[in-house]
């Protein structure tokens, strides 16, 4: 009996959550699937050639973001490799700015560049990357590069710690080391390979699931995101359009197929590849990549400097399209931007007001995504202690679900499943917060987990035989420990709600409550004949970069400082 009541004690917890996780993505397929009288598997195997295109689109264009930015990763992971500090940090901040700004952010920032570029900036946003895809879609490419470089980069650096020159001068000594195929197959693809995989599937991930980057720098261009956003409102009404029902549910079911696929390849690599983030080169290895190629000084600078270059100039340009604003006469410089954007709108929401009521959201958002993800990364931990494997993989995945699930599913199961079983809690301020705590769970766990995995079980248990209660064990022992960790959760999940767009996207059209991610897409989608409307878009991307950039910084300073493991 009293086992019973320990396993129900321990299941109840982990079923609230896996509702929780799962309930998104399950309320809106069955709801759809009610609506439609077809099964999500039928739905996705039969999808209307709009879904078929959009699953094609989104899938080239994620195969194709992801080939980029290994092949742009590499180079520079190695270059940046080779360089002294305290260079090599400089550099390796600013490669990674890109990645740390919301999505939003990032799609303003090429806006800003393609007005700089002018006519030449047109003729960009009209190319096509192959012939059936939208105008655009060469500058998305582009975009989703910048924005998933620095994962490739923190990938293959850390690789390179384990680098020891002394095998590889060993292997030149065999018939195989002889050619720089043997090298690469013998020495660098079984060094690399697995850590370069995990960093392709990642940015196949962000790529495959984007909606911003879509919306603003390929408009044309069809995605199952786009398509589960922008077409899913309309779905899910009895009686009213279910041949959009049908095509919504079989695009969320054909998405989370490709996506469960892709984070399966992930969880494998990264198993295979210690992902150490915050992973140094020695200085034997950097004297090893030093005395071949990247021994050029030339060579490594222009590669770091233009990998930098590269990642800074669109978020430096948003500043610039701030103040910078078309008039008949041309181009002038003015605060106007700015001004409109602090006074808001013809009911519209004012840069103030949007700017504290995110915060608000972010903090509801970390009360609930840090207590969740602390007791899953501590269910996995435990089960890893007890020898139950199995049962740790099985939490692990569940914790790993909202990777599957995208923002705009999330965003669409959470209004389904309101509208069907509570419609007044639309006004409720908890919606938001738990649509983004579900999307940063993942995140959450990762990072406390590989701190959970560093204690040691004696301290804990040194502290019981003085008789200390569970309570003081935590205070005493376990929190200590886990405070690093814990605050780098926070700040993540904090900054991770302040720009997240796709599902705040959804939601905030049914409800009054406003983020500055959404003002920003509500300044760049008002009508462009009034020169000030680009540039209040631009102030209000500032503000929002500036800030989940700041906090980023601070946190990647505290986590270098105090925490070890990693993402």
């Amino acid at each position: 009996m009293r086992r019973r009541r320990a396993v129900l004690a321990e299941s109840l917890p982990l079923f609230g959550l896996a509702m929780v996780i799962l309930g998104p993505m399950v309320v809106a397929v069955d709801r759809l699937w009610a609506v439609t009288g077809t099964s999500p598997i039928a739905a996705a195997l039969d999808l209307s050639p709009t879904g078929q295109q959009a699953l094609w689109t989104a899938t080239a264009l994620a195969t194709l973001a992801a080939v980029g930015t290994v092949m742009l990763g590499v180079p520079v992971a190695f270059a940046l490799a080779a360089t002294p500090d305290p260079w090599r940090r400089r550099f390796r901040a600013l490669i990674a700015l890109p990645f740390v700004c919301p999505s939003i952010v990032a799609a303003v920032g090429f806006l800003a560049l393609m007005d700089l570029l002018g006519e030449g900036g047109q003729r960009l946003r009209g190319m096509s990357a192959w012939p059936e895809a939208g105008p655009g879609t060469v500058v998305l490419l582009v975009a989703m590069v910048w924005f998933n470089l620095s994962l490739a980069v923190r990938v293959v650096e850390p690789s390179l710690a384990r680098a020891d020159p002394r095998y590889l001068e060993q292997l030149r000594l065999l018939p195989q080391g002889q050619t720089l195929a043997g090298r690469i197959q013998a020495w660098w693809a079984q060094l690399l390979g697995p850590g370069l995989m995990a960093a392709a599937g990642l940015t196949f991930t962000f790529a495959f699931t984007s909606f911003a980057l879509v919306r603003w720098l390929a408009p044309d261009t069809l995605t199952l995101e786009v398509l589960l956003a922008e077409q899913g409102s309309g779905a899910g009404i009895p009686g009213y359009r279910v041949d959009l029902s049908r095509l919504v549910l079989g695009a969320a079911v054909a998405q989370a197929a490709v996506l469960l696929i892709a984070v399966s390849v992930i969880n494998a690599m990264q198993r295979r590849h210690a992902f150490a983030l915050d992973a140094a080169p020695s200085e034997a290895v950097r004297s090893g990549l030093a005395s071949g190629l990247w021994g050029e000084a030339w060579l490594r600078w222009t590669v770091c400097a233009s990998a930098a270059a590269f990642a800074v100039l669109p978020l430096v340009l948003i500043g610039v399209g701030s103040v910078r604003m078309r008039t008949p006469e041309g181009w002038t410089m003015s605060l106007d931007g700015w001004r409109r954007a602090l006074a808001g709108d013809a009911g519209g929401v004012t840069l103030m007001e949007a700017f504290w009521s995110p915060f608000h959201t972010a903090a509801l958002t970390v009360a609930l995504a840090v207590p969740a993800g602390w007791y899953l990364a501590a269910q996995v931990h435990r089960a890893e202690r007890e020898g139950r494997a199995r049962l740790a993989r099985i939490i692990d995945l569940l914790a790993m679900v909202p990777l599957v699930v995208s923002g705009a599913m999330v965003g669409l199961g959470s209004l389904l499943g309101l509208l069907r079983f509570a419609p007044g809690m639309l006004a409720s301020p908890w919606l938001l917060p738990v649509a983004h705590a579900t999307l940063v769970l993942p995140i959450v766990v990762r990072v406390l987990l590989p701190a959970m995995r560093q204690m040691s079980p004696d301290f804990e248990a040194c502290a019981a035989t003085l008789g200390m209660g569970p309570w003081r064990r935590f205070a005493l022992v376990r929190w200590p420990m886990l405070r690093p960790a814990t605050v780098v959760a926070a700040g993540l999940a904090l900054a991770f709600s302040l720009g997240e767009f796709g599902a705040s996207w959804i939601v905030v059209r049914s409800t009054d409550a406003s983020t500055l991610a959404v003002l920003v897409d509500t300044w760049l989608a008002r009508p462009g004949f009034d020169p000030t409307t680009r540039p209040a878009a631009m102030a209000v991307a500032v503000v929002l970069g500036t800030v989940t950039m700041v906090l980023m910084v601070l946190l990647e300073r505290w986590r270098e400082d105090r925490v070890h493991g990693g993402l």
